[in-house]
């Protein structure tokens, strides 16, 4: 299991909720801010509370890709990866990460 989001980067990520079948965690960026290091993403859902012009995601070996801009409200899947975040946007962004732990009842 790697590093986690809320371990590495607490100021930006804060775990709501988490029990056996879902994690969730709220993330928030000012303009310009990126998270303080790499964390192992899982795959999740995730919904955009404010919106977004567009976030960057950093990866290791130093490439780096650019999502869409996002509205608020709107849903999606994002796949897992080791990645630094970092809002591109001049306004702040808020997002819910979910992540589905596949749990039976």
């Amino acid at each position: 299991h790697g590093q986690q989001d809320v371990t590495v980067d607490p100021a930006h990520h804060k775990l709501e909720f988490e029990n056996n079948c879902v994690r969730v965690v709220r993330a928030t960026f000012g303009p310009g801010e990126k998270s303080a290091q790499f964390f192992d993403a899982r795959g999740v859902v995730i919904v955009s509370l404010t919106g977004s012009e567009g976030t960057k995601l950093n990866f290791p070996d130093g490439s780096s890709v650019t999502t869409r801009p996002t509205e608020a409200g709107q849903v999606y899947w994002a796949p897992p990866g080791r990645i630094q975040p970092e809002n591109i946007g001049k306004s702040r962004t808020e997002i819910i990460v979910i992540e589905p732990k596949g749990c039976r009842n």
